[in-house]
């Protein structure tokens, strides 16, 4: 695939915790363009409680951009919760758990996971 051709895709991962995992299924794919998505953030508000992350593509690389640690950070600020933030490839796939620091700091560090279609088992501790 280009340059050219790429399009970036995002979902929004749904879920609960329980214990140390978190069980999420990823829906709502919007895609956007080489460098950013737009999706519905009413519905991402309005949801919240129910919402424990992002998973987006990249051209290629697993690790978070700077566009991704600006967006993850707003989006740890504005729902008040760590989240996790996916980030495939078209071989693999990543994830992160942003979260605010004692510091109010945002900072990420990676996460195990499984994927099963749509269904993510993530474990954070």
């Amino acid at each position: 695939m280009t340059i050219k051709e790429f399009k970036e895709n995002c979902w929004i991962i749904y879920g609960f915790k329980k214990n140390n995992i978190l069980y999420g299924y990823q829906i709502h794919e919007s895609t956007g363009n080489l460098a950013s998505v737009d999706f519905n953030w009413k519905k991402i508000l309005k949801y919240r409680s129910r919402i424990i992350g992002f998973n987006h593509t990249h051209l290629s690389g697993l690790t978070p951009s700077s566009i991704d640690d600006n967006t993850m950070a707003g989006w740890v600020k504005a729902l008040e919760k760590p989240l996790i933030c996916g980030i495939r490839d078209n071989k693999e796939q990543s994830m992160y758990l942003y979260e605010r620091k004692s510091n109010q700091k945002i900072s990420y560090r990676p996460v195990l996971f499984k994927k099963t279609g749509n269904l993510i088992r993530i474990r954070i501790w």
